[in-house]
């Protein structure tokens, strides 16, 4: 039998100019429609900086700057106004230094751990763990702080009030161990191990090597690691509002009640308030202030990471070639005796002189590994018995009754429909505005403007908008989406809240989806390139399919933290009470709304002890949405890779 195939049909010249203009013209379009989303970053960090300056400018035409800074009362919300930012600024940063006091140890020690001393199989079990601790909602928290370490510490440290800033300070701490190991793990690690290697050859212990060669090489990083986690402190919104209080005073008692800029920001916003009114400006003036402390803070720890990864990729063990080393005199050697006057007398030593050093160094080197491992379990517990009270307080009240009813002064007869609901519409629209916004940004950074100034530009912008603290973005949604978008989002409605959700994840997104395509290997784009594939067509059939596993996973991570998110819900005008929920329609979008944090955050301040069993019961159910979020990233992910 025979087979006729036919000559393939070639085009002709002027076909295939058409066909390459058509390509042409799809990249150049393609290339302006992700520089115009790349753009997007730098206009949200324009709105917050302009906002901002705006009503700062206008509040400082009413309150003089001195008495601003020199003030020693903050009452801007009575008829005796003053407005002394010191009395805020000294609550948040004390809360933030305590925070600083019980984190760093602890995280540093974990990243020593993890980075030198654990296994492969114990690390893979530890950092999920720990991760957790992260992507907990701040509002839980806040019930942590409040109605578990507080009567604890009562127990312990008479005259302890019920609101205080050593609670706060202490689960705030809590809150950024995470970032603190995990960044200094990564530097850690990233001192070359050659280094340590030579430390080794020189007869020094594990111990040894790590304080004198590792982690003064890593130093820049660990460093940076802190100034992260204290600026993510300074932000730090629920616990505060919740476990602090909203006395404003100026004290350095961390046992008395006391007001963060952020808790006076949410008791405002808690409030009704006029806009162009001066207490409107007020909460821009205070966040104008936390933005320039934090966006100092993420700038030098940005700078100090840079300047880390330079010092590692340049850092090399001198060698000594043999040429070199035949210019040195020989100390044992048969032409020099040990007496010779050169050297002086030896004194000699016997084996057990030479043992016992040795000994007492290992000792410190198991101490030392020992003191590393405990920090762990530290961590860990805590996390336990977060779960474990809130297990024992919601479990008996988590019945089909409470997801399916709406709100009610009467705590037995109260649900959560309403801000289950709101919640879930959120995750919708977040998502669908900020995967392609991330998505495009991500491409153009990565494959049309690598390696440029545009790109550098750009990733510290992002940077710097990662660091900004979510109740400045509500703040931003509040004027932005709420205020002058008024006419398009319906004002305090779920697009406004959304859209404020997706400005708050996008950094974080473009950040994994950036880490997502940069691990696809240059080999794939040849390989499109030489079969005649045009960019475009090497993005859409290559890279985006190799990179969807890293970038779903990104994508959940982002939206998890976007329907924990409580402060900028509360900015944008979430309800304390709803009892309806947004309809399944285009109306829905533009309805008022409650969700899932917000109400948990409502419970909690309530002094009945019914409310807080219902506040447990719905933190269940939020970390229940948060844990399915991760397992089916974590299952789409090994499906992809299968």
């Amino acid at each position: 039998m025979e087979f006729h195939s036919l000559p393939p049909q070639l085009p002709d010249g002027e076909s295939w100019q058409r066909n390459l203009h058509r390509l042409t013209g799809i990249e150049r379009g393609l290339q302006i429609i992700l520089a115009m989303i790349a753009g997007i970053p730098i206009s949200i960090f324009v709105a917050i900086a302009s906002v901002f300056l705006y009503e700062t400018v206008l509040f400082f035409q009413t309150v003089p700057l001195w008495n601003f800074l020199s003030d020693t009362q903050w009452t801007p919300l009575f008829p005796s106004k003053n407005f002394g930012i010191l009395v805020l600024a000294s609550a948040t940063l004390m809360v933030t230094g305590i925070a600083s006091l019980f984190a760093i140890p602890i995280g540093l020690l974990i990243a020593i751990y993890l980075a030198e001393y654990a296994s492969d199989r114990l690390r893979l079990m530890v950092k999920p763990l720990l991760e957790a601790l992260s992507g907990i909602p701040t509002v839980v928290y806040g019930y942590f702080a409040l109605l578990v370490v507080t009567p604890i510490l009562q127990q312990l440290i008479p005259g302890l009030a019920r609101f205080n800033a050593l609670s706060a300070g202490l689960v705030t701490g809590v809150a950024i161990v995470p970032i603190i190991s995990s960044l200094s793990e990564d530097a850690i690690k990233s001192v070359p191990h050659s280094l340590r290697e030579a430390g080794y050859t020189l007869g020094l212990t594990k111990q040894e090597v790590l304080t004198k060669i590792v982690l003064p090489m890593a130093f820049p990083g660990i460093i940076a690691s802190f100034m992260l986690a204290a600026s993510r402190a300074l932000g730090e919104t629920m616990i505060s509002a919740i476990a602090a209080g909203q006395n404003p005073q100026l004290t350095l008692n961390p046992l008395i009640p006391v007001a963060t800029m952020t808790a006076f920001i949410i008791q405002v916003s808690l409030g009704t308030v006029a806009f162009n009114s001066l207490a409107f400006q007020t909460i821009f003036t205070v966040g104008m202030v936390l933005f320039l402390i934090t966006l100092g803070l993420n700038s030098f720890g940005y700078w100090l990471v840079r300047r880390h990864q330079t010092a590692m990729t340049e850092a090399i063990v001198p060698t000594i070639s043999s040429n070199e080393l035949s210019h040195f005199d020989p100390i044992y050697d048969e032409e020099f005796p040990l007496t010779n006057p050169r050297f002086g007398r030896v004194q000699t030593r016997s084996i057990a002189e030479f043992k016992t050093p040795l000994v007492r160094r290992q000792g410190l080197d198991r101490c030392f590994s020992l003191v590393s491992a405990i920090a762990i379990p530290i961590a860990l517990s805590i996390l336990a018995l977060l779960l474990f009270d809130a297990s024992r307080r919601g479990l008996p009240h988590l019945t089909w009754q409470f997801i399916t009813s709406f709100p009610s002064r009467n705590p037995q007869e109260a649900g959560i429909y309403p801000a289950l609901m709101g919640s879930l519409w959120l995750l919708g629209l977040t998502g669908l505005f900020a995967l392609p916004i991330g998505i495009g940004t991500a491409i153009y950074l990565e494959e049309y403007c690598a390696n440029t100034a545009l790109n550098r530009f750009l990733e510290i912008n992002i940077a710097n908008l990662a660091a900004v603290p979510s109740i400045l973005y509500g703040l931003l949604g509040l004027e932005l989406f709420v205020r002058l978008l008024a006419p398009m989002t319906g004002g305090p409605s779920l697009l406004s809240a959304a859209l404020t959700l997706t400005v708050i994840i996008l950094p974080m997104f473009i950040v994994t989806t950036r880490s997502a395509l940069r691990g696809i290997p240059d080999g794939l784009h040849q390989a499109g390139y030489a079969i005649g594939m045009t960019r475009a067509q090497v993005l859409w059939h290559i890279v985006l399919p190799a990179a969807f596993p890293a970038t779903l996973t990104g994508a959940l991570l982002a939206l998890a933290r976007a329907i924990g998110e409580t402060a900028p819900l509360i900015a944008v005008g979430a309800l304390s009470f709803v009892s309806f929920a947004p309809p399944l329609s285009w109306e829905g979008v533009y309805s008022r709304f409650t969700a899932l944090p917000f109400q948990i955050f409502n419970w909690i301040l309530r002094p009945q002890a019914a409310f807080h069993d219902n506040a447990a019961a719905a933190i269940l159910v939020l970390v229940g949405i948060l844990l399915i979020l991760n397992i089916f990233g974590i299952f789409i992910r090994e499906k992809c890779k299968s």
